[in-house]
């Protein structure tokens, strides 16, 4: 297999097909390639239909749908079904995956990147192998988040509580199912392919993945965090947002997917007097906990503020700058990476997080907040009365650790590490 040499500029094609959806890949489609180029790679962004808000990313951009591109009425039907119901977005983000990396091959063809990097290779981790497999001869960087990988629940329990949550166990099912075996030795005989993960339970669940099939090609490296580019008053965010400005604040932000434990949180926020809870984001494909549901059934509206839609990234300084803490609620099973922390920790925003896996961890040792017991509603609604009754010089203490945090985790070091991934796949040091 051909290999690089030395001296020469890394050409990565970064590869993010759902750049334009809510959650975390816009935020990544727009601040990882330009921190790779900072680090001296020769980048270029591919998406499926651009990024989510329009935003101008500052390596050159290709998407596979051009956002020009205006839809006819039967399109914008089509698309309006697919958004309101996740079981027909499923199969429609599988073939935007597909189809993205296959306009990806084609362009490693024509263009000759070295390095094709696929941010958010799951849940659809067989299409790369499949799509390689015929012409061979091609560098992957598959980054991974590893949630499917810790179930929901079992299959018939999730049947009795969500049918939406059983087709997505069924579905992570399939696509964990040991038939795609020969299709990954196949691939492996043929390509080189390094996975990352987020976490070093994630690395130690796809080392042993399959037999081993990824052994000794999975490398544990933490995302990174870029600088903060503004800084407003917890006044004037509260007033942008219209929000109190008298009370303790508290953030829910995100997708509301299946590993968040909104439901721990509504019960616990229930018997606390003059408390603000913000639950802000939406998922057009989510199988998680209804926000408004919970408020309903906890009969919570007088204290908790709902904003069941997409917070463009202009708009979401202010709500970490609004609230006094953003709390991190997740359920026992899910151990993947919480992107959410890293949010706060950019904004100098405190946390009150559950203490399981990588984020606890990570809290305990940066002291950026208080943990509490994952799904444990006493536990959670102690924790935010000792967060209440903290001094300001604690709470200042807090937001130094914060730096500390960004500092270690950096996006510039996440890059740079990049790098020298990239240099010893092509090197042939890994990945065979």
């Amino acid at each position: 297999m051909e290999k690089k040499l030395p001296g020469k500029q890394i050409k990565v094609l970064y590869v993010c097909p759902f750049a334009h959806y809510s959650g975390h890949p816009p935020w990544a489609a727009i601040h990882e390639p330009e921190a790779l180029a900072r680090a001296g790679a020769d980048v270029t962004l591919l998406t499926f239909y651009g990024i989510i808000d329009n935003t101008e990313v500052k390596v050159p951009h290709i998407t596979v749908i051009p956002r020009e591109k205006r839809l006819s009425p039967m399109q914008r039907l089509t698309n309006l079904l697919f958004t309101r119901w996740a079981l027909f977005r499923w199969p429609i983000m599988f073939l935007e995956n597909f189809w993205t990396l296959a306009v990806a091959m084609r362009l490693k063809r024509k263009l000759n990147y070295d390095i094709i990097h696929l941010r958010d290779g799951d849940p659809f981790i067989p299409i790369p192998f499949l799509i390689s497999l015929t012409k061979g001869n091609s560098n992957w960087v598959l980054s991974l988040m590893g949630g499917g990988l810790y179930k929901p629940t079992q299959l018939f329990a999730a049947l009795r509580k969500d049918f939406r949550l059983f087709v997505y166990t069924m579905a992570l099912r399939i696509i964990h199912s040991k038939m795609w075996m020969p299709l990954y030795r196949r691939s492996l005989a043929k390509n080189r392919f390094l996975i990352l993960t987020q976490s070093e339970a994630g690395k130690q669940r796809y080392e042993s993945y399959m037999q081993g099939i990824f052994s000794g090609k999975v490398i544990y490296l933490m995302m990174g965090q870029d600088d903060i580019d503004k800084s407003v008053s917890k006044e004037e965010a509260r007033r942008h947002l219209g929000m109190p400005q008298d009370k303790p604040i508290f953030l829910s932000f995100g997708v509301p997917h299946p590993g968040k434990d909104l439901e721990t949180l509504f019960r616990a926020i229930k018997d606390i007097p003059n408390i603000i809870l913000v639950q802000a984001g939406k998922s057009t494909f989510s199988v998680g906990p209804n926000p408004t549901r919970l408020a309903e059934n906890y009969a919570t509206f007088d204290k908790v503020i709902i904003r069941d839609n997409y917070i463009p990234e202009e708009e979401k300084p202010y709500y970490f700058f609004a609230a006094d803490a953003v709390i991190l609620s997740y359920t026992k099973q899910f151990l993947s990476t919480v992107s959410i922390l890293w949010d706060a920790c950019h904004f100098k925003t405190p946390v009150i997080a559950s203490n399981n896996g990588q984020m606890g961890e990570l809290v305990l040792a940066f002291q950026v907040g208080l943990l509490f017991k994952a799904e444990d509603t006493t536990s959670l609604r102690d924790a935010i009365g000792r967060f209440v009754s903290l001094e300001p010089t604690e709470i200042e203490a807090l937001k130094r650790n914060c730096d500390r945090f960004n500092r270690k985790f950096s996006l510039d070091k996440w890059a740079h590490k990049c790098l020298e991934i990239y240099e010893d796949l092509l090197g042939g040091k890994m990945g065979n």
